[in-house]
């Protein structure tokens, strides 16, 4: 979901669409994130970078109208393959186009997607998001935590072989060990002069996809006040464990839970 075609190409192969079809699972960070706007989960969702449709069975028959979209039309339609009776879109979270104002209770955007889209463009997920919100609505995504880097750019993960007694079978392995530690240092040479670390957040190449893409980290108070910046109001963090607003986030991914403020009315 970048400005370029990388990543868009990248979330369009068959190996990932195949792999994000075959989760159907929700974290205990999820479901903790949406325990906390239940009613709102109940009312009209968009499922925002819905892949291959992990969230969508959990969440089309509890909602009173359920909406998803995904920048690729490869995942659209794995997730459209599952789920047929689902309102599955193409559409980019950056503007949310498709979608009038004050058109939905819950957005929700899971799996750190708005990682994958440069850091420059946050700020129109964020925009985009209020905007489609009702007032009240709530927005829930998750993103990857600046903490663990701990100041350093990861080195390229090695490749790692399962050993085995059958010598044919290790010697498919090996070779495959080696051809996965060729494209992962391939990658890392293309990629690494695209990335940095700021003092609010990064752009990492990490080993997701066998260092095959950019992500972006960020601090979670940063975070916080940006997503104040943009109008949301009574923001939650939630770590990996399902745990509500830890004095420290020392998770990979921490989840957050903020709100278009409700509209008062007057005396």
């Amino acid at each position: 979901m970048r400005s370029g075609t990388m990543y868009y190409d990248a979330y369009s192969r068959q190996e990932i669409v195949d792999d994000f079809a075959s989760r159907d699972y929700l974290t205990p960070a999820e479901f903790a994130a949406l325990g906390e706007v239940w009613p709102l989960v109940r009312g009209d969702v968009l499922d925002v970078g819905v892949g291959g449709g992990r969230t969508t069975g959990y969440l089309q028959g509890v909602a009173r109208t359920y909406r998803a979209l995904d920048i690729s039309e490869n995942m659209a339609a794995a997730c459209r393959a599952l789920y047929p009776d689902a309102d599955v879109s193409v559409g980019d979270a950056r503007s949310l186009a498709a979608y009038p104002d004050g058109s939905f209770d819950l957005v929700l955007f899971s799996f750190n997607g708005i990682d994958y889209i440069d850091h420059t463009d946050r700020k129109q997920v964020l925009a985009a998001a209020y905007r489609v919100l009702r007032p009240g609505g709530a927005f829930v995504y998750s993103s990857h935590n600046l903490a663990v880097l701990e100041g350093r750019l990861p080195p390229v993960a090695p490749a790692r072989i399962v050993p085995t007694i059958d010598p044919l079978r290790m010697l498919v392995r090996s070779v495959r060990t080696l051809a996965t530690g060729l494209r992962r240092r391939r990658n890392r040479r293309r990629l690494q002069d695209r990335q940095y670390l700021a003092g609010d957040h990064a752009v990492v190449n990490d080993e997701g996809y066998d260092h095959s893409l950019l992500t972006v980290y960020v601090d979670p108070a940063a975070e916080c006040e940006a997503l104040s910046a943009a109008g949301f109001v009574d923001t939650v963090t939630i770590d990996a464990r399902g745990r509500r607003d830890p004095a420290r986030h020392l998770d990979p991914w921490v989840y957050y839970v903020t709100r278009k403020a409700a509209v008062r009315s007057g005396r």
